[in-house]
């Protein structure tokens, strides 16, 4: 595909890289009979198997999401996007079940990073007697940007002045605040809750909060014609190897 410049420049939230994650090798337990010294007995044996993590997901829209993130990696792939990320997300990830996928972060798409929305600050991520959650939850605390107030009431992470964070909403409010710090045009999600609550929202941010579906539909049309055609069907033969095979033994 002709090198063309990026018709936007997109945040990833820790949720798309979880659902890139989608190949498994996994041993599975199998029952087998031996032959040893003329007597037979059974045995457990544990073969290699590869898993398709998309077969697993049955709401149609959410499945629809995750097969067009693939497509999505190939125009960050060929530069038709640019995506960004804060290393809180990465921190986050960290914590995902099934994260080291052979199907690569964001299926090798490069992510790129961006800076702290204000003055880097020290922050605790493991040690001591506290779970990483609880580090996280005092570094968030920790801020009080009026900005970033701002976005905690809007995802609905404040609670009242004499209660905690609610962590999830608050890490959603932080990287929203990234994101707008770094001037990025769109927020891929697919945390449909957090979507309908921003959209919701009286505070405004500069960010387009987007699934991969919305985000694919917006970005065909700024690519013209000739090089959308080119997008959809490089961008198919790129995704139907890495999300359409099927389960089965060995670790392809």
């Amino acid at each position: 595909m002709e090198k063309t410049r990026p018709v936007a420049k997109v945040f990833v939230d820790t949720n798309i890289l979880k659902f890139s994650a989608v190949k498994k090798h996994v041993y599975r337990k199998k029952k087998t009979t031996i032959n040893w010294g003329g007597a037979e007995f059974q045995a457990d044996i544990y073969e290699p198997h590869t898993v398709n993590d998309l077969q697993k997901i049955k709401n149609e829209v959410q499945r629809r999401d995750a097969l067009f993130l693939c497509m999505l990696a190939y125009a960050g792939i060929s530069e038709l996007l640019n995506f960004y990320f804060h290393r809180a997300v990465d921190l986050e990830a960290w914590g995902l079940p099934g994260m080291a996928s052979p199907s690569g972060r964001f299926f090798g798409c490069p992510v790129h990073d961006v800076p702290d929305p204000h003055p880097p600050r020290s922050r605790i991520i493991s040690g001591g007697n506290k779970e990483p959650k609880e580090h996280s939850l005092d570094f968030i605390s920790s801020i009080k940007h009026p900005r970033f107030v701002e976005l905690m009431k809007m995802t609905g992470a404040y609670q009242g002045k004499n209660r905690p964070l609610n962590l999830n909403q608050a890490l959603d409010a932080y990287h929203i605040w990234c994101a707008e710090s770094a001037n990025i045009d769109y927020f891929l999600t697919m945390d449909y809750s957090l979507k309908r609550v921003v959209e919701h929202s009286k505070t405004e941010t500069s960010v387009k909060i987007v699934t991969p579906d919305q985000l694919i539909r917006i970005i065909i049309p700024k690519l013209g014609f000739l090089k959308a055609i080119n997008f959809i069907w490089n961008g198919y033969k790129f995704s139907k190897s890495r999300v359409a095979f099927g389960e089965g033994k060995g670790w392809i």
